[in-house]
């Protein structure tokens, strides 16, 4: 979305024009770029709250079956999340 690539305008020696790098069909800055950068606003900002629900809704379950050192499919699918952690801060990689 940020990434453009500038080139001189033929039509005029002193104007640059820039194009998006991904999607060289699209102009910076023109309305054809206006939803795509507020698409990637939108998405800075769910990301660390939907992150923190997600790691969060996948932990929360885990809390009683790690505290009582009975295996389930969901903590050792989830032990990504929480293996490399003491017990008091399996959930801390929902935070970071």
């Amino acid at each position: 979305t940020w990434s453009c690539q500038g080139y001189a305008d033929p039509g005029q020696d002193d104007k640059m024009i820039s194009y998006m790098r991904r999607a060289p069909e699209i102009e910076c800055d023109s309305d054809a770029h206006k939803p795509i950068q507020h698409l990637a606003y939108y998405l800075i900002a769910i990301w660390p709250l939907g992150s923190l629900l997600l790691y969060g809704s996948l932990l929360i379950p885990c809390y009683k079956p790690l505290h009582a050192k009975t295996p389930t499919a969901l903590t050792r699918a989830t032990a990504f999340l929480h293996g490399e952690y003491e017990l008091t801060f399996y959930w801390w990689e929902a935070l970071e």
